[in-house]
């Protein structure tokens, strides 16, 4: 069964809207309750990931521990969950922000040769759900590619950020030259149509 969150005020929250002020002003407010919280950062965009990353840290006045997620998961299921208990019960609960990079790598699979735009949960993935669910704090998975996100992990998250790239033309070509080669980018996800990106 999937973990779901009751309340889905902040499943689309937009970086840089009003709607990003008023999940930081939650967050404080709920920091010291005993309780967890799962956060999406889902785009390309890194500077203002990072921008938000750093304006939630200062609000809740919390040291961030960045967490690489491909190091963290094997081929092999019980390594990843062994990783993964090793992980969580070396932490202090509520003490840090959790913040993982690379959540992609996390996210579900398509099954088969079917040509099924859904994506659908791993053990490993509905493996560290439980582990953030049994965390008092705040955990934030990064993903890059909007559609990496399947649907176990976005109704488990109490928020879903979308960062997108920058309106001004020069800083989109200056962020395009930085992160792509010049023999092309190979696409991350086959199936793009699963789920758009928020507008």
């Amino acid at each position: 069964m999937d973990i779901q969150t009751a309340d889905n005020k902040f499943q689309s929250v937009k970086f840089g809207d009003s709607s990003f002020e008023e999940l930081k002003n939650e967050l404080a407010r709920t920091a010291d309750h005993e309780q967890h919280h799962l956060s999406l950062f889902l785009g390309l965009y890194e500077p203002h990931k990072q921008k938000a990353l750093n304006e939630i840290a200062a609000k809740l006045d919390r040291e961030v521990e960045t967490i690489r997620t491909d190091k963290l998961v094997s081929t092999i299921e019980s390594e990843t969950f062994d990783n993964l208990d090793t992980l969580f019960s070396g932490l202090s609960q509520s003490d840090v922000i959790l913040y993982f990079k690379n959540g992609g790598k996390l996210c579900g699979t398509y099954t088969g040769y079917s040509h099924s735009r859904v994506k659908y949960a791993t053990p490993q993935e509905r493996y560290f759900l439980k582990k953030v669910k049994q965390f008092n704090g705040l955990v934030i998975v990064d993903i890059e590619e909007f559609t990496d996100a399947d649907m176990t992990l976005r109704r488990a998250a109490q928020s879903v950020v979308s960062f997108f790239l920058p309106g001004s033309r020069w800083q989109r070509f200056i962020w395009h030259l930085k992160n792509y080669s010049f023999h092309g980018v190979e696409l991350k996800t086959k199936r793009p149509e699963a789920y758009g990106e928020a507008s």
